[in-house]
């Protein structure tokens, strides 16, 4: 009896063996995630407008009173602060305002020399006739040709010391004057100056185109009667 009884409890735990655990139910797909919204890139800051550049206004290197007289009686009178002189003489590359550039030449007495503006008491300048005192030429230097017709003006200068004497530069001349006013001259020959609209070829007939000249004359006539006449200290 002993026997039968103590089989029982290893038979029951034989049969009945491990107990797996219970398969898993599928998880559901798992849904994807929304797609991240895109981050706006802030906007540059606009660059700073750069400084203006302010050019400082010219040195001043005259310091003399002065009347200058155009035909009709126009005149321009006052303190000028700065004389220049044209690189060319026809103003026509600069102009150039050191000391030894704004000069006058005078010849008289058996000598040349340069005389400072603060040493000119008084300039007379007489122009002739634009019939008989214009001189005409072309420069073939230029394409197509210039062309230039001068005014023969005489002028002379008295200076500071009471000596008259005959004034020799061909440049172009501007003063300042304190308010800011310019003026501009030429003293010995008063020019006129126009570049031909056509080329000359080797097929040209006649390369020299008369009636630019023409045209120079009728403005050195016009440009005559408001010319300089007189310059005073």
């Amino acid at each position: 009896m002993r026997l039968a009884i103590a089989l029982v409890p290893l038979t029951l735990v034989l049969a009945c063996g491990e107990k797996k655990p219970p398969e898993a139910a599928p998880e559901a797909a798992a849904e994807p995630a929304p797609a991240p919204e895109p981050v706006a890139e802030p906007e540059p800051e606009p660059e700073p407008e750069p400084e203006p550049v302010v050019e400082a206004p010219p040195a001043d290197n005259a310091d003399v009173n002065l009347t200058v007289t155009f035909g009709g009686g126009t005149t321009n009178s006052g303190h000028v602060r700065r004389i220049e002189r044209s690189s060319d003489w026809y103003a026509e590359t600069g102009w150039e305002d050191s000391a030894m550039k704004t000069t006058l030449e005078l010849e008289g007495h058996g000598t040349l020399k340069d005389v400072p503006w603060s040493d000119i008491k008084s300039i007379t300048v007489s122009p002739g006739t634009v019939n008989n005192d214009t001189d005409c030429t072309y420069s073939s230097e230029y394409t197509p040709w210039m062309y230039t017709c001068e005014l023969r003006t005489p002028t002379t200068a008295i200076t500071t010391d009471g000596k008259k004497w005959k004034v020799n530069t061909r440049h172009k001349w501007r003063f300042t004057y304190d308010d800011g006013t310019e003026v501009e001259f030429w003293l010995t020959k008063h020019p006129a100056r126009m570049q031909d609209t056509e080329m000359v070829s080797l097929d040209t007939v006649n390369p020299e185109n008369y009636s630019i000249y023409k045209d120079l004359q009728a403005q050195l006539r016009t440009e005559r009667e408001s010319s300089i006449r007189s310059i005073k200290q």
